[in-house]
């Protein structure tokens, strides 16, 4: 009786996360923290498990402000350090979503993106040391970059 119980809270709040709220950039069992946010380090880096390029999502619906593709791994001549990039302005804050595959981001500049539509697929160009994104928020009222975590209540990631 007992671990049906837990098992029913337990889908409870995975539905709660996907159903209202921000919805997270890369999933929750895809993944961990590699990089958390500091004072040299002004975003969140997610690795995924076995280095796969797994699908990345925006957190909640936007507009595309700014898309960079073209660059390989590693590559930093084409997008910079961030790599192949989108940034989409949600209500609040803008996210920066750095270092994708070159080739599959799926939005381009102006589009409208929904909550949960993959943006892309996470990846290793730009500055990079391996497959990750590097996700940085910046709030619009002033500018300041934020952990993404407490901010949005992204909190399901592992730290590595």
């Amino acid at each position: 009786m007992h671990l049906i119980l837990i098992s029913a809270a337990l889908m409870l709040a995975i539905m709660a996360q996907t159903v209202s709220g921000h919805h997270p950039p890369v999933a929750y069992g895809e993944a961990c923290v590699t990089q958390g946010f500091h004072n040299g380090h002004k975003a969140v880096d997610i690795g995924s498990y076995g280095a796969k390029r797994v699908n990345l999502y925006a957190i909640w619906e936007g507009t595309v402000v700014s898309t960079c593709n073209g660059a390989g791994d590693f590559n930093q001549n084409v997008c910079g350090s961030c790599g192949n990039s989108v940034e989409i302005r949600h209500n609040t804050v803008i996210l920066l979503y750095c270092h994708l595959t070159s080739g599959s981001l799926t939005v381009s500049k102006g589009a409208k993106v929904a909550r949960g539509q993959k943006i892309g697929l996470m990846g290793t160009s730009g500055h990079s040391t391996g497959v990750h994104v590097h996700i940085q928020v910046k709030e619009i009222s002033n500018g300041a970059l934020v952990d993404m975590r407490p901010r949005l209540n992204l909190n399901g990631w592992k730290n590595c």
